[in-house]
């Protein structure tokens, strides 16, 4: 008796948190709603964020090409110190030396009558230079810039779209676990009436004690099934933690089922209408364009470029006093060796061009079997959860209709736990189905081109 009243203190202590003065070792478990594991995601997850800085970096990208609009400006300085003088002056041909020294009888050198300029010097300036024609090369650099961010947008939606598919799966299987978790709980109630049905019947010498055994097995199993439930519970919760970017917390699902089943021909939509829609469509097309400005480029790199600028300088070569300078320039480059080697380059881009659109044409027609295959599972999860629903008001009929005939001695108790286990299953199928079409109907409405609605549902 001592030994049974301090197992129950133990277990009363228990039951109230232990805090010290700096921290609660108990922690309180947050129960998030769909809505709310969804808003997690968008941030949280890993995808999500390599999709926000892979915008970031495409919009840098947009702004340094649009900087080569702009004339570039450049300074420079140097000083020289030279062996010999740059420039040099003779006053003295080597002839008149000659002649010199003839009639003078002197033995001079052209050197003699040589001086020389500039043998060290300074200068520093800047050059401003803008193009005027570069064969549209800034022009479809910008295009291509303009398009690598629209571009990161749209992929961004798509991480998005499959952030939302994974959470929800995630999401739904937990809260199925927990449905599932409490269908069980009924049933071991039930049992529990039905084991006390067996033992009393037993006692009364209708039955042997087979039927109590046997009722007793099916608790058993009952109990173990539960025992996997949880484990299974707990593991997918800490994964859905990890997806939505709260690995540390202890999270659980908001276990209300949203039982709204809406027929999927409220749902559909043409399928060209859908295939226009989808982000993955707009991202074939500005695969082509990419290719088409890649070839442009491509062209304009055999053609020449045309610049205007001015230079602005401070020197000192002659004389100890520096010397301001400006001067203007116009100048034309012609790339006479790419005109032969770039052509080349020109004509691989072509063929990758072809590609582009051949390799649109085959993804719009794997969107299309996308869609209708969506479709498709739409109806199939529909069905299922009216065929499930049916079946679980038969199954409440039959095991009402089993007892009966038990506690008459009509029927066994295998018959009895039979018409339990089946209506078990019932349960646990349509939870299993309304989790199924609701998870079938976020991947229509996103595989349509419905995001916003996808959200809102």
């Amino acid at each position: 008796m001592k030994m049974k009243n301090k197992i129950l203190l133990t277990l009363a202590l228990l039951q109230f948190p232990v805090v010290n003065s700096q921290f609660s070792v108990v922690h309180s478990q947050r129960v998030m709603t769909l809505e709310e594991c969804l808003a997690a995601a968008r941030t949280g997850n890993t995808k999500a964020k390599d999709a926000q800085n892979d915008i970031l970096m495409a919009v840098e990208q947009q702004k340094l090409a649009r900087s080569k609009y702009f004339p570039t400006l450049g300074a420079s300085a140097f000083q020289f110190q030279s062996s010999d003088y740059l420039i040099k002056y003779s006053l003295l041909t080597k002839e008149q030396v000659e002649t010199i020294n003839d009639n003078a009888e002197s033995n001079l050198s052209v050197d003699d009558f040589t001086f020389g300029l500039i043998r060290k010097g300074t200068n520093v300036g800047l050059t401003l230079a803008e193009p005027l024609y570069t064969g549209g090369r800034v022009t479809n650099y910008n295009k291509l810039a303009d398009l690598q961010v629209d571009a990161r947008n749209l992929q961004r939606d798509i991480a998005d779209d499959e952030i939302v598919m994974s959470t929800e799966f995630l999401y739904y299987k937990i809260l199925e676990l927990h449905v599932t978790d409490k269908t069980l709980q009924a049933m071991e109630k039930e049992l529990e009436s039905i084991h006390q049905d067996a033992v009393n019947i037993w006692e009364n010498g209708i039955v042997n004690k087979n039927d109590v055994l046997s009722v007793e097995l099916v608790q058993d199993q009952l109990s173990a099934l539960r025992i996997k439930t949880s484990n299974g519970c707990r593991l997918l919760r800490r994964a859905l933690a990890k997806h939505i970017g709260m690995p540390d917390e202890d999270i659980d699902v908001d276990t209300t089922l949203n039982k709204d089943i809406v027929p999927p021909e409220r749902l559909a939509v043409n399928v060209q209408t859908a295939l226009e829609n989808r982000s993955e469509t707009r991202l074939l097309d500005m695969l082509v364009e990419k290719s088409v400005l890649e070839r442009k480029i491509a062209k304009a790199n055999m053609l020449p470029v045309l610049a205007v600028g001015a230079t602005a300088s401070y020197s000192k070569f002659t004389s100890n006093s520096w010397n301001p300078r400006v001067m203007g320039f116009v100048g034309v480059q012609l790339p006479l060796s790419s005109f032969w080697s770039e052509r080349h380059e020109y004509k691989r881009k072509m063929i990758e061009e072809q590609k582009a659109n051949d390799f649109r044409q085959d993804k719009r027609e794997m969107i299309t079997l996308q869609i209708q295959d969506a479709y498709d599972n739409l109806t199939s999860t529909y069905q299922q959860t009216q065929i499930a629903r049916k079946s679980i008001g038969r199954a409440e009929e039959n095991m009402r209709i089993s007892r009966e005939h038990y506690q008459e001695g009509l029927t066994t108790m295998t018959a009895l736990l039979d018409a339990q286990r089946q209506q078990q299953q019932a349960l646990t199928q349509y939870n299993a189905a309304v989790s199924e079409y609701l998870q079938a109907k976020t991947k229509y409405l996103i595989l349509t081109g419905r995001r916003q609605d996808a959200k809102q549902k």
